[in-house]
């Protein structure tokens, strides 16, 4: 936000403050000045002269030979080269000694064989930014109006002897967007009074207003509007184009200059209509028609959604609310009479709006930031004021008002114990000193014994909480004049609790397994999670980053999906990934409450294993996964046990459920052929685990037991089952039937064979056991039964057979 210096002067006392110092002090309370800029660029010794007489020059076709009238008596005799350098202008004048930008000296010359006694200035030569200029004022010399005084001093015509504050505002300070925001900022800071008006009466025409209102939407809670006419079309005065100008705003018309001006002052944004462009006199507030189209003043076809808010008549669209105007409603030349609009529109409908049309402005800014309720009737009539001022216009009738809401401007209090505030922010402050501040910034105060109502004004928005008069109290008081103290504080070592130290561990296990973890957006897109048949619907966001990243994922699967087929794209031949990350869960939409946010330990085997010199390279297959998780399992203390699984999109045969006590707490297998081919990849193997199921199945307490003082032994079979059969529910059978004798300490399986040697639709499944007594060695006859006893129980159940 840029700020002129001079314009807080007329409201506020500085008295001998500098502008710098003045940085200071707004930095100091909280808004950060980036930057002190004098709008002279270096311009001395330039005066407000009149062109008496002009000719051609008699050795140059495109000089001019021109006598200037600078106050002094005689007329110099200037030598110049614009085309627009005729008798009767008033233009800046650089006379003989004179300083321009850049450090030019003007000096006494001789061009062409004729004297010139110092130079005729354009806008750019003074250091004015043409682009913010008329275009008719950017180029030739500045043309300067016909009262200026002659032999005034630039300068001083030109407002360049002010400064500029460029102010770096916070979001949450929509009230400093306005120079009236500033003044009560700064006057609270000094300690001082103001002197801006906070009403404002404005010319009443006679008569009923013409124009009627009907707000047909709730994202616009008041709407005014004043009629004028037989306004006149011209520029605005220099005085208030050097304001704008100063403040970054280009100068266009009188019309526009005035409502940009307002939106400065006051920090309420307003729009000029042409009355007589608006059918049947009647303006209507309303959500867009989805597909409606707009040409807006930029003279760009817009088509509409239905979540925009347009300003209409009973016949069509004439404005995009609080983003840009109409074509079909546009002030020209012509125009005579004139509706003027102020309101109030929601923010984030008119920063969607912005965003969806590629369009920025100082109005929406504003909008989107909120604008103060009780500026919008003060604003109108100030801008009424000006134009009946400035361009001759009439009030027709009064302005009209339609709102939605409570009175426009109500305040609201927040209770305030002074004893609270100083134990918060930790130093001394006295109940007058705090008062008094609450009364610079222009709050009310009820005092009630040891409880105060502090009554906040509608300007300020971003103070709610008991918390933000806490924030005001310190700002003002001054941050550098809180004493600094040592705070002592107990010292409480972090924890890690359960969960983290669980997952701690689990990516230290599953890195020391050869796996790499990787961190996947939260964001896919529906295309990406359709092969997985969810019954969960994705949710959307209102404003994505693009299609590929514009819903939340209901699954892992599909992110690291792509970080495989990113890898295999890039010629890397295989490898195993992880992520611990959450899923996002709903069964219906639009949502009507928080959704179901779901993490899991996630893992992908894709391609092939890097080969060594001992072992070739291979692919990837269920049992990589298996024995991964089952170290990975064991390792975190749950008992867990593998059955077959039904999910569509892992492969019938080659996947699993992953149970420990009664709870599915995961799936492990093969990606079905159909869900690899559409995820891009040839064949892959996913394993994933809920963690709040393994949190609430695992053992909590790790309970530490001597060493085994008598040494154990190991048994290996091998047992010709069915095909169908899962190792799994071999492994559960042996792991039941020797429950009882408590010597099997250990149980798995290290081979699965098929092929020579074995019968067709059967397979050999290789299992190990470990027995162990805690009292004695075991014998050969005690292992050999507790064998047989295993062997016996996969016969009858399983009908197995020993592989001879």
């Amino acid at each position: 936000m840029k700020v002129s210096y001079q314009w807080l002067r007329e409201y506020v006392d500085l008295a001998d403050l500098s502008p710098e110092a003045l940085a200071d002090k707004l930095t100091s309370a909280g808004l950060a000045v980036d930057a002190v800029e004098p709008r002279n660029k270096g311009v001395s010794g330039v005066v407000v002269g009149e062109i008496v007489a002009a000719r051609q020059h008699p050795n140059a076709d495109r000089l001019r030979v021109c006598m200037v009238n600078v106050g002094t008596g005689e007329p110099l005799q200037i030598v110049c080269g614009a085309p627009n350098a005729n008798p009767g202008l008033r233009v800046p004048v650089a006379l003989p000694g004179a300083t321009l930008p850049g450090g030019v000296q003007i000096r006494r010359t001789t061009l062409r064989g004729v004297e010139s006694n110092g130079m005729l200035c354009s806008a750019a030569e003074i250091g004015l930014e043409t682009r913010l200029l008329p275009s008719a004022q950017a180029t030739g010399l500045f043309v300067l109006p016909e009262e200026t005084p002659i032999g005034e001093d630039i300068v001083k015509v030109l407002c360049l002897d002010d400064v500029v504050l460029d102010i770096d505002l916070t979001p949450n300070r929509s009230d400093c967007f306005s120079i009236r925001g500033l003044v009560h900022e700064v006057a609270a800071i000094l300690r001082s009074r103001h002197s801006f008006p906070e009403h404002i009466e404005a010319p009443k025409g006679a008569g009923e207003s013409p124009i009627a209102i009907d707000l047909a939407t709730e994202r616009c809670p008041r709407y005014e509007a004043q009629v004028l006419d037989g306004i006149n079309q011209t520029s605005s005065p220099l005085w208030m184009q050097m304001r704008l100008i100063a403040m970054g705003i280009r100068t266009i018309d009188l019309v526009v200059d005035v409502t940009n001006y307002v939106m400065l002052e006051w920090g309420q944004p307003l729009h000029a209509f042409d009355a007589d462009s608006i059918a049947q006199s009647q303006i209507v507030v309303r959500q867009a028609h989805d597909g409606e189209e707009l040409v807006t003043l930029d003279g760009q076809k817009r088509t509409l959604t239905r979540d925009m808010i347009v300003i209409s008549d009973p016949e069509k669209a004439i404005g995009l609310a609080g983003v840009m105007g109409g074509e079909n409603s546009e002030i020209t030349a012509s125009t005579r009479r004139i509706a003027l609009e102020s309101a109030r529109f929601d923010g984030s409908s008119v920063r969607r709006t912005g965003q969806r049309l590629g369009l920025r402005s100082e109005a929406q800014q504003r909008f989107e930031k909120g604008v103060d309720p009780a500026a919008i009737s003060p604003a109108l009539a100030r801008a009424t004021a000006l134009l009946v001022e400035l361009g001759g216009a009439r009030p027709i009738g009064p302005s009209v008002a339609v709102h939605q809401e409570r009175k426009a401007g109500d305040s609201w209090q927040i209770p305030f114990v002074p004893e609270q505030c100083r134990e918060a922010l930790g130093f001394a402050i006295s109940n007058d000193e705090m008062e008094a501040i609450f009364h610079a910034l222009g709050f009310g105060v009820h005092r009630q014994e040891d409880k105060w109502l502090v009554e906040v004004p509608s300007r300020r928005a971003d103070v709610t909480l008991t918390a933000d008069l806490y924030e005001e109290i310190a700002r003002l008081h001054g941050y550098d004049n809180i004493p600094s103290t040592v705070t002592v504080l107990p010292v409480t070592p972090g924890m890690r609790d359960r969960r983290q130290a669980m997952l701690a561990k689990a990516r230290v296990l599953l890195v020391n397994m050869g796996l790499f973890e990787v961190r996947t957006y939260a964001l896919t897109s529906p295309d990406a999670l359709a092969p997985l048949s969810s019954p969960y619907r994705p949710i959307p966001l209102l404003l994505p980053m693009s299609d590929e990243r514009r819903v939340l994922r209901t699954h892992l699967l599909p992110s690291l999906a792509e970080v495989a087929v990113h890898n295999l794209a890039h010629q890397v031949p295989g490898g195993a990934v992880f992520e611990i990350g959450k899923s996002y869960l709903t069964s219906e939409l639009p949502l009507r409450s928080q959704p179901q946010e779901r993490e899991v330990i996630a893992m992908l085997w894709f391609g092939e294993t890097e080969g060594t010199l001992y072992e070739k390279a291979r692919r990837y297959d269920f049992y990589d996964a298996k024995g991964v998780l089952e170290n990975l399992l064991a390792a975190l203390g749950a008992d867990a046990s593998y059955v077959r699984s039904a999910i569509p999109w892992l492969h019938p045969g080659r996947s699993a459920d992953i149970v420990a006590g009664e709870e599915t707490i995961g799936v492990v297998g093969e990606l079905h052929p159909e869900t690899a081919k559409a995820f891009g990849i040839d064949r892959a193997i996913y394993a994933e685990i809920d963690v709040a199921s393994l949190l609430a199945t695992r053992e909590s307490d790790m309970q530490a037991k001597a060493l085994p003082r008598f040494p154990g032994s190991r048994r290996d079979i091998a047992i010709v089952v069915d095909r169908e059969t899962l190792v799994g529910d071999l492994l559960r059978t042996v792991r039941e039937r020797l429950a009882t004798s408590g010597l099997l300490q250990g149980l798995r399986a290290f081979d699965v064979y098929v092929g020579e040697g074995v019968p067709e639709g059967r397979k050999s499944v290789a299992i190990t056991m470990f027995f162990q007594h805690a009292e004695h060695t075991l014998t050969d006859d005690e292992i050999e039964q507790l064998v047989a006893t295993a062997i016996d129980a996969l016969r009858v159940n399983h009908n197995a057979q020993l592989r001879s």
